[in-house]
């Protein structure tokens, strides 16, 4: 089942924008929470690591670097996570679709953990630059964008079945 599933399925289509807009915008704002109540957790570091990597593509395309380049990034690679989501990990598992979506939340955490900090210098799961305070936050926030986009997907999906 690949992205194929999607040309014939106009509602699912639909119904996976719309859990994605939601559950990607409850991430960010939690993430632009963070600063506000002094914490630091990571957000943006797929990015951080795109431009200190790809320089010699990008330069120094000012635009790159804006707060607004940052969230469309985290938004279209929030969607990505979404298509991983709807066109495979959704059917994988048969059970409640918030327990889906806790699951899969475990997937961005950990690549975001695993490679993309110690990469970046954080260390694993951020250990080097955040606290273990940080480092909680930023799983939550990323448990909460599994949970919501599970739990809504299985929702509006059901409610298209009735």
């Amino acid at each position: 089942m690949g992205l194929g599933i999607i040309r014939h399925r106009g509602p699912l289509l639909k119904h996976a924008l719309i859990a994605s807009f939601i559950a990607i915008s409850v991430n960010t704002l939690l993430l632009q929470l963070a600063p506000m109540i002094h914490i630091k957790a990571e957000g943006g570091g797929l990015l951080k690591l795109l431009l200190k990597y790809g320089r010699p593509i990008t330069g120094h395309i000012a635009f790159l670097y804006t707060s607004l380049f940052g969230v469309v990034f985290h938004y279209l690679t929030g969607r990505v996570m979404v298509i991983i989501y709807v066109c495979w990990f959704s059917r994988l598992l048969k059970m409640s679709g918030w327990i889906k979506g806790s699951l899969f939340s475990l997937l961005p955490w950990l690549i975001n953990g695993v490679i993309v900090l110690p990469l970046l210098g954080y260390g694993l799961l951020g250990n080097y630059k955040l606290s273990l305070a940080g480092m909680c936050y930023f799983f939550i926030a990323n448990w909460l964008f599994g949970l919501v986009l599970g739990w809504l997907f299985a929702y509006l999906s059901k409610s298209a079945n009735k």
